[in-house]
C-alpha cells in the first residue's frame, strides 16, 4: 500500500468533485468558497466545473488542479523502504498503546525512538497490513506521507506533505471544493499554475483542516505520518504542533473517528501532552533477534556458533545497527575468516551508530571523498548516470570535452559496475534505489554525519571527538564551490557549447549531467558563500570579461526549463547573475573594472530587468555574507553594500522593466525595508505604477508590511493609489487581514468605501475572507455596510456563503438586512447557508427569525435545498423551525422528493415523521417511490412503503411503469 494506493484502495464514495449541476459562482478578482451542492446558484463559471481562460483556452477541470497538487515522488520513499522480515513487527497490531490509540475516536500516536531503530520499516509495516488494525473498518480512509531527508525538496518539506495530502483525499465528494475553486479563480485571472503562481504552505494548510472536517462528514480516516524528523527540527515541532491543533479543533459531534500516527526521533524534543507513545528499540528486540537469525542461520546450523547472539546483544535496539555488522560478518565469512576472527570484529565495532560511520570511513579509498560530497550534498539526489559525469569531470582539469574526461577516467559506463563502485566507495554507507537508479546514503543518519564530521574526518582533517569547529563548515563550504565549479567546467566542455545553439530536445539522455550542472551551480555558489568561501574565481571559470559562457548557460537554460522562477532572460550578463544572488565579492570585482572594460551597469536583459532590480528584489534576506576580504558585513549590510555600490555608479534607480515594475516597487513588494529606504534616499519615484497599476504602496498593503507602508506615506505615497482591477491599497490589506495596516490606511486619508471594478468594497473583501477584526474596524468608521457589487452582491452575502459566522453576526448586528435576495435566483442568506451547508450561520439566522419557508425564484426552499445536498443538521434545524415540508418547488417537487433523488434515507427518514406527503407528484408525474425504486435506493424504498406510499402511481415520461413492475425484490413481493 502507498500513499495514492491507500486511498483507492479504502475509498467507497463517489469518485470524483462536488456534483454541482448549475450555475455558480467564481467572483471576479478574488476566491469565494461556496456552492458546494446542487442547483442553479449563482450566474457566473461553474464550480469544479469547465473554467475557460480566456477565448480559445482549453477548459480547466478539477482532475488539473489535482495533477498540480501531486508530484512523482509522492510515494518513492514509501516504496524504496525495504519490506520488514518475516515475522517482525507484527507485535505492533496487540500493543497496549496501539491498541487504546486505535479505539479511541480523537487520538494521536507518536512512535518514537533512536536513529535507526526501524520507525520506518514499522510504519510501513501498519499501513500495509491496516487491516490487522482494531477499528480500522471496512469505510477508512487512510492518508500516508513518508518523509525523506535525502530526497527531492518536496520529499522533505512540508510543503510536500500537505499537497500529497490534498491530492489523496481529491476522491471524497466535496472535499477538495475549496482547493479546486481557488485553482480555477488563480488561473483565470492570474495565470497557468508554475509559471505564474504557485502553492504556497499556509495555504496548503488551510485547505486541509477544511478539506479534512469536510471528509470526515463521511469517513473515518487514519493519518500516517514517517519521519518527522527529517523535515527539520523547527518544521517538526511546528507540524506536531499542527497535528495536536487539528485534533483539538474538530467538533466533538457530527464528525466520523479521525487518528493521527507519526514516526519521528526523541530529538527534536517535542511537548506533546495527552498522546500515545510507543517507544520503538524498547520494543523491537525479538525483531532484531529474527533479523539476525534469519540471515546467519545456514551460518550458525555450519558452525554452531554465538556470533547471531553476540550481534543482537550489542544491537541495543538499532537495526540499522545489527544490519552493518550482519553484512561485515557475511563478508568475511567470504573471505575465509575465522570465527575468532569475526568475533573480533563484533566486539571491535563502535557500538554507537555516529562512532560506527567513523571507523568505516578509516577503512575507506583515498577517492571516496569526492563522491561521498557529492551524495551527501547536491541539491537533489542524483541518478548513476548523473553522479558517473560527475565524477569524470574535475572542477580543476584542462579537458576541453566530455569524450577526453571519459578517455582519462576510471568510472564504470553500465548501471552494475558504477552500483558496484558506488558500494566499494561508500563501505555500504549508499545505495542505488531499484525503481529509479537514485543513489542515496542507506540512512538520513548517515547523511547527518557526514555533513557534520564525516567529510572532515574522511579527509583525516578531523576527529571523532572533535569539538564543533568552523572547519567543519568550511569543509561544507568547499564542497558545495568544487561542485558548483564542476558544474560550470562540465557546461563548458566542448559538446555543450556545440549543441547550446540547436534545439533541447533529447539533451538530457545524451548528455546525463546537463540539467543539473544548468540549474544547480548557482545555488552551489550561494550556500559556499553562506559558509564563508569566497567566490571571486568565478569569473576565472567563467573566462570574464566574455559574457559567450553566461549566454550559452542562458540558452541551455531556456530550452530545459523556461518556466522555472530561477531561469534567466535571454541577455542576462554576469553582474545581472550576482548582483540577483548576493555575490557581494564578485561584484565588486565587475564594477571595479566596469569603467576600464566600458562594461554597462545598467544594461537590462530581455525582461527589463538591471542589476539594480534584482538586487532590490531579493534584498538582504537571500544571502548571508560572513567575510568579505578584510571587513566583516552583517545579515542586512551585504545587499546594502551593493546597491549603494551600483546607485554611485550612477545607475538608473527607476529602471523599469518590460512589465513596468521598478526597484522599489520590488523592494516594496518583498518586505525590504532598508532597501526601500535607501531608494527612497535617492529620490526614487514612490508612485510609480507597474504596467497593471500596482504602485509600491499597494504591493507593500497586500503582502502585509506595515513598516514599508509607513515608508511610503511619509514619501508622499498616494494613499487612494489604484491597482489591477481598479482596487486600492485599502481594499488588498483588507481581503489579507492585515488590521495594522488597514488602521494605518485609514488614519492617512483611505477612502472606506473605494470601490474595485467589480464594484467589491474593503468590507466586502474583509467580509468574504472572515477578518472578522477588520470588518468591526471598517464598521466602525462608518464603513457602508450594504454596499454593493457590480453583481448586486453584499458584504453579508459573501460572509454567509463562506460559513463566516463570526462576520455575519457582526453584519446583523449592525444592521445589515438578513431578507435581502440576491442574484439572479433571488436567495437570502438563509438559502445561500442551506445551499452551502454553513450550519453555525443557519442556526444564527434562525434564531434571527428569518424567513423558513423563502423561496427562491425556482420556487426553492432552505428545507429544499439543505435535503437535496444531504445536510442532515441543517435539516433538522429547520424542521425545528417550522419548516414547511411540502413546498413544491416550480416544477413539483419536495423536500422529500429531492431527499430521495439523492438517497440522503436519515433525511428521508426526518421529512417522513415530519409528515412529509409521501404522494406528491412532481410535474413529471414521478413521486418519491417511484424515483426511489428507479435509483435502486431499496433502504428508501422500504421507508416509503412502510408508510404507505401509493405502489400504483404512474409518471408521465416515457418508459416509467409502475414503481414496483421493474422491482422483483423480495420486498416488492412481500408487499
Amino acid at each position: 500500500m502507498n500513499n495514492t494506493k491507500s486511498v483507492s484502495s479504502s475509498s467507497k464514495g463517489q469518485s470524483g468533485p462536488a456534483r454541482g449541476t448549475g450555475d455558480q459562482l467564481h467572483a471576479p478578482g478574488g476566491t469565494v468558497n461556496q456552492s458546494k451542492g446542487h442547483g442553479n446558484h449563482f450566474p457566473g463559471a461553474i464550480f469544479n466545473g469547465p473554467v475557460n481562460i480566456g477565448t480559445g483556452q482549453q477548459p480547466i477541470l478539477p482532475r488539473d488542479c489535482w495533477r498540480l497538487l501531486a508530484f512523482p515522488e509522492m510515494d518513492s520513499r514509501f516504496n524504496d523502504i525495504d519490506a520488514a522480515a518475516i515475522g517482525t513487527c507484527n507485535w505492533v497490531s496487540q500493543h497496549k498503546v496501539y491498541m487504546r490509540w486505535a479505539a479511541s475516536n480523537r487520538g494521536l500516536l507518536w512512535i518514537q525512538g533512536k536513529p535507526g531503530c526501524g520507525k520506518s520499516t514499522l510504519l510501513q509495516y501498519i499501513l500495509s497490513h491496516f487491516g490487522e488494525t482494531a477499528n480500522a473498518g471496512e469505510e477508512a480512509l487512510t492518508l500516508s506521507f513518508f518523509f525523506h531527508g535525502r530526497g527531492t525538496e518536496l520529499q522533505r518539506t512540508p510543503l510536500g506533505l500537505f499537497r500529497s495530502l490534498l491530492y489523496q483525499l481529491r476522491d471524497v465528494p466535496d472535499a477538495l471544493s475549496d482547493v479546486v475553486d481557488t485553482f480555477q479563480q488563480r488561473c483565470e485571472t492570474v495565470g497557468k499554475h508554475n509559471e505564474k503562481w504557485q502553492w504556497h504552505l499556509q495555504e496548503l494548510q488551510k485547505f486541509f483542516g477544511s478539506s479534512l472536517q469536510r471528509a470526515l462528514k463521511t469517513r473515518p480516516i487514519w493519518l500516517f505520518v514517517d519521519a518527522l524528523d527529517e523535515c527539520g527540527r523547527v518544521e517538526a515541532k511546528d507540524l506536531a504542533d499542527f497535528f495536536k491543533l487539528v485534533l483539538k479543533g474538530l467538533p466533538s459531534a457530527k464528525l466520523k473517528d479521525f487518528h493521527i500516527c507519526f514516526t519521528c526521533r526523541h530529538y527534536p524534543n517535542l511537548v506533546l501532552d495527552g498522546v500515545f507513545e510507543l517507544c520503538v528499540e524498547k520494543e523491537n528486540g525479538a525483531d532484531i533477534s529474527t533479523f539476525v537469525e534469519g540471515k546467519l542461520s545456514s551460518f550458525r546450523k555450519r558452525t554452531s556458533s554465538t556470533l547471531p547472539d553476540l550481534i543482537m546483544k550489542r544491537a541495543n535496539g538499532v537495526f540499522l545497527w545489527a544490519s552493518l555488522v550482519v553484512t561485515q560478518v557475511l563478508d568475511l565469512e567470504l573471505e575465509g575468516a575465522g570465527l575468532k576472527h569475526m568475533e573480533h570484529v563484533i566486539l571491535s565495532v563502535p557500538e554507537e551508530l555516529n562512532a560506527l560511520y567513523f571507523d568505516l570511513v578509516q577503512k575507506m579509498p583515498s577517492n571516496s571523498g569526492k563522491l561521498i560530497q557529492w551524495i551527501c550534498f547536491a541539491m537533489r539526489p542524483l541518478s548513476l548516470d548523473e553522479l558517473r559525469w560527475a565524477m569524470l569531470v574535475e572542477a580543476d582539469n584542462t579537458a576541453r570535452s566530455l569524450h577526453e574526461c571519459e578517455a582519462t577516467g576510471d568510472y564504470p559506463s553500465d548501471d552494475e559496475g558504477m552500483k558496484r563502485r558506488v558500494q566499494a566507495l561508500t563501505r555500504g554507507l549508499a545505495e542505488v534505489t531499484t525503481d529509479t537508479k537514485v543513489v542515496q546514503f542507506i540512512h538520513q543518519s548517515v547523511k547527518e554525519f557526514f555533513a557534520s564530521k564525516g567529510l572532515s574526518a574522511l579527509s583525516g582533517a578531523i576527529s571523532l571527538a572533535a569539538p564543533n569547529t568552523s572547519s567543519r563548515a568550511d569543509f561544507a563550504g568547499m564542497a558545495h564551490c568544487q561542485i558548483s565549479r564542476t558544474c560550470i567546467r562540465y557546461l563548458k566542455m566542448s559538446e555543450i557549447t556545440g549543441i547550446a545553439i540547436h534545439s533541447g530536445d533529447g539533451w538530457t539522455s545524451t548528455f546525463p549531467l546537463l540539467s543539473y550542472a544548468t540549474m544547480s551551480w548557482v545555488a552551489h555558489a550561494k550556500q559556499s558563500e553562506k559558509m564563508g568561501i569566497s567566490q571571486d574565481d568565478l569569473l576565472e571559470y567563467f573566462a570574464w570579461p566574455s559574457e559567450a559562457l553566461v549566454q550559452i548557460w542562458v540558452r541551455v537554460y531556456n530550452s530545459l526549463e523556461i518556466y522555472s522562477d530561477e531561469c534567466p532572460p535571454g541577455k542576462t550578463t554576469m553582474l545581472h547573475i550576482v548582483s540577483r544572488h548576493g555575490l557581494i565579492g564578485v561584484v565588486q570585482i565587475i564594477l571595479r573594472s566596469a569603467n576600464q572594460l566600458q562594461k554597462d551597469i545598467d544594461a537590462k536583459d530581455e525582461s527589463g530587468r538591471t542589476a539594480l532590480s534584482y538586487a532590490a528584489e531579493n534584498g538582504h534576506e537571500s544571502v548571508v555574507m560572513q567575510l568579505l576580504g578584510a571587513g566583516k558585513v552583517g545579515i542586512r549590510g551585504w545587499a546594502k553594500a551593493i546597491l549603494w555600490t551600483l546607485l554611485k555608479q550612477g545607475v538608473n534607480v527607476d529602471a523599469e522593466d518590460v512589465y513596468g515594475r521598478t526597484p522599489l516597487l520590488f523592494a516594496a513588494k518583498n518586505g525590504h525595508e532598508a532597501i526601500v529606504s535607501l531608494l527612497l534616499e535617492k529620490r526614487a519615484n514612490v508612485n510609480a505604477p507597474d504596467g497593471g497599476g500596482g504602485t509600491p504602496i499597494s504591493w507593500a498593503a497586500q503582502n502585509g508590511h506595515k513598516a514599508i507602508v509607513q515608508l511610503l506615506l511619509g514619501r508622499g505615497a498616494n494613499v487612494n493609489g489604484e491597482f489591477l482591477h481598479g482596487r486600492a491599497p485599502l481594499s488588498w490589506a483588507a481581503e489579507a487581514g492585515h488590521e495594522a495596516i488597514v488602521k494605518l490606511l485609514l488614519d492617512n486619508g483611505a477612502d472606506i468605501d473605494a470601490r474595485d471594478i467589480y464594484g467589491s468594497s474593503p468590507l466586502g473583501y474583509a467580509a468574504r475572507y472572515g477578518h472578522n477584526a477588520i470588518v468591526k474596524l471598517l464598521l466602525e468608521n462608518s464603513a457602508k455596510i450594504h454596499a454593493e457589487d457590480m453583481v448586486r452582491r453584499t458584504p453579508l452575502w459573501y460572509a454567509v456563503v463562506n460559513g463566516h459566522i463570526a462576520v455575519v453576526k457582526l453584519l446583523l448586528e449592525n444592521g445589515a438586512n438578513a431578507e435581502t435576495r440576491y442574484g439572479h435566483y433571488g436567495q437570502t442568506a438563509l438559502c445561500c447557508a442551506a445551499l452551502n451547508g454553513h450550519e453555525g450561520v443557519v442556526q444564527l439566522l434562525l434564531e434571527r427569525n428569518v424567513n423558513v419557508n423563502v423561496m427562491d425564484t425556482e420556487g426553492r426552499t432552505p428545507l429544499l435545498q439543505a435535503s437535496w445536498n444531504g445536510y442532515e443538521f441543517i435539516v433538522k434545524l429547520l424542521l425545528e423551525s417550522s419548516a414547511n415540508v411540502d413546498i413544491q418547488d416550480n416544477l413539483g417537487r419536495t423536500p422529500l422528493f429531492r431527499a430521495t433523488e439523492e438517497g440522503h434515507e436519515a433525511i428521508v427518514k426526518l421529512l417522513l415523521q415530519k409528515g412529509a406527503n409521501i404522494n406528491l407528484q412532481a410535474t413529471s408525474g414521478q413521486t418519491p417511490l417511484l424515483l426511489a425504486t428507479g435509483k435502486g435506493h431499496k433502504g428508501i424504498v422500504k421507508l416509503l412503503l412502510e408508510k404507505g406510499a401509493n405502489i400504483n402511481t404512474q409518471s408521465s415520461l416515457p418508459g416509467i411503469d409502475r414503481p414496483l413492475s421493474s422491482y422483483p425484490s423480495p420486498l416488492a413481493r412481500s408487499k
